[in-house]
């Protein structure tokens, strides 16, 4: 399994982070949900910021499970959402 290159995070007001992950030279949308997030810090996000921060301490994480979804024959036009963070 080849990771997924995570660039332009963006949080969108408190429903989570969506990013865009590259491999092989294609381009998807992943979102990553709050509650996702929050399971994973061990923490409550409460402002947008705080997603952003929590998505950066486990960008690793994050974008291992987005290569595990890729391999798993998810993609296309639509955002991926990871909803479950585990490997």
């Amino acid at each position: 399994m080849v990771n997924v290159s995570i660039s332009n995070p963006v949080a969108h007001r408190l429903e989570g982070v969506e990013f865009t992950g590259t491999r092989g030279g294609i381009a998807q949308r992943f979102l990553v949900p709050r509650d996702g997030l929050e399971d994973l810090d061990y923490n409550m996000l409460e402002t947008p910021a705080a997603l952003l921060e929590a998505f950066g301490r486990h960008q690793d994480h994050i974008a291992e499970v987005a290569a595990k979804a890729l391999d798993g024959g998810k993609g296309g036009p639509a955002a991926i959402v990871l909803n479950s963070l585990l490997l």
